[in-house]
């Protein structure tokens, strides 16, 4: 079983981040604040989960995965958004799910694809 890890906000993000030492991967999967009805407000979001669960099921049970709740609509519609400015995250579309510390990830309706999520899991840094 995948060990799971969820945070709201840039700040927190970043503060959990930098406590957070596993000697597993990381992803990271962006996505937009959940609503009340605990559902995101980014439909894209909301459809890529499925695929994104599916994927993570051949994961390693010691990969890890944090999701980061980027913020509500406007917060992110924000040109200034931190996830868009950050070096280290960089995000430019939700859902976003990238492996920590390097430059793989996985885009949007890219996320809607189980073997690129498989691809991503099972690829060996370089």
């Amino acid at each position: 079983m995948v060990v799971r890890h969820s945070v709201q906000g840039y700040e927190n993000f970043f503060k959990f981040m930098e406590n957070f030492k596993p000697s597993e991967p990381v992803y990271v999967l962006y996505s937009g604040t959940k609503l009340p009805n605990g559902k995101s407000w980014c439909s894209d979001c909301v459809e890529a989960e499925p695929f994104i669960e599916q994927g993570f099921k051949t994961a390693a049970e010691t990969t890890h995965l944090v999701t980061v709740q980027v913020g509500d609509r406007a917060f992110w519609k924000d040109s200034n958004c931190p996830f868009r400015k950050n070096s280290a995250t960089k995000v430019k579309v939700l859902p976003t799910l990238a492996r920590w510390g390097t430059q793989k990830r996985l885009e949007g309706d890219q996320c809607l694809e189980v073997d690129l999520i498989e691809m991503l899991l099972t690829d060996e840094d370089d």
